[in-house]
C-alpha cells in the first residue's frame, strides 16, 4: 500500500500508511480538509475529496409520528466541530513549506535571490547553510543535497562490505555503478528543480528531513 504524506502545522508529515491516516481523519485528530498526497497523484488534494478518505455521514433519523404514546425524542445530531470552530476549516498556510509535490510554494523573491545556492546544495550541500542559512529555499535544497549525499555514502559503504563475500561479492561490486548512476540522475534532477526556482521532493530521499 502506498505511503501518504499530509500537511499539518505548516510542515509536511509522513510517510504514513493509508490505514493510519484514515484512522486519524475518522477520529478528527486532523481536519477533514487536510491536504494529502501520495506517489502517482498530480497535486495535493483535501482528504475529504479523496475517495479513500471520504466518509459518508449517517442520515438524520426521521421523526417518529406519535400514536397512542409519545415516542422518545430523537437525540439531536452531534454538532460538527468544524461549524462551531471556523479555525478548524481554515486552510493551512503552506507558503514556503508545502504545495504541489512537483512545485512546493516558496517565496518567489527568496527563490530568485538564492537560486545559485540551491543549485550548489547538490554539489557542496553545506554552502547554502553557511551563506544563505536564513533562506527557506536554500535550506530546502541543502536538506535534499545532504540526504542524497548521506544515502549514497551509506549505500556505497554497505556494498563495499558485501563485495568481499566469496563467489557473489562481485555482484555487489557491480552495483556500485548503479548507485553512482542513480546518484547522478538525482543530482541533475535536483539542480534542474533549483534552477527553475522550485522545491520538489526527489524520488527515494524526498521524505527525509535532516535540517530544521
Amino acid at each position: 500500500m502506498s505511503d501518504w504524506y499530509y500537511a499539518a502545522d505548516n510542515e509536511q508529515k509522513g510517510p504514513v500508511n493509508e490505514a493510519e491516516l484514515k484512522e486519524n481523519l475518522a477520529a478528527n485528530k486532523i481536519p477533514p480538509d487536510t491536504l494529502v498526497w501520495k506517489d502517482g497523484m498530480e497535486s495535493w488534494t483535501p482528504a475529504n475529496q479523496v475517495p479513500a478518505f471520504s466518509f459518508r455521514q449517517p442520515p438524520i433519523p426521521a421523526k417518529v409520528q406519535p400514536t397512542t404514546a409519545a415516542a422518545p425524542a430523537a437525540a439531536a445530531p452531534k454538532a460538527d466541530p468544524a461549524i462551531n470552530n471556523p479555525e478548524s476549516t481554515k486552510p493551512v498556510d503552506l507558503a514556503g513549506v508545502i504545495g504541489k509535490p512537483e512545485a512546493l510554494e516558496v517565496d518567489a523573491e527568496d527563490a530568485e535571490k538564492n537560486k545559485v545556492f540551491g543549485i550548489l546544495a547538490y554539489v557542496i550541500f553545506f554552502v547554502p547553510l553557511l551563506v544563505a542559512k536564513d533562506s527557506p529555499f536554500a535550506k530546502y535544497h541543502a536538506n535534499q543535497g545532504l540526504a542524497l549525499f548521506l544515502t549514497m555514502l551509506g549505500t556505497l559503504i554497505v556494498l563495499a562490505v558485501l563485495s568481499f563475500i566469496p563467489f557473489i561479492g562481485f555482484i555487489f561490486g557491480l552495483l556500485h555503478i548503479v548507485v553512482y548512476l542513480g546518484y547522478l540522475v538525482l543530482v541533475i534532477l535536483g539542480i534542474v528543480n533549483a534552477a527553475a526556482g522550485k522545491c520538489v521532493p526527489l524520488p527515494v530521499i524526498g521524505g527525509i528531513k535532516l535540517l530544521k
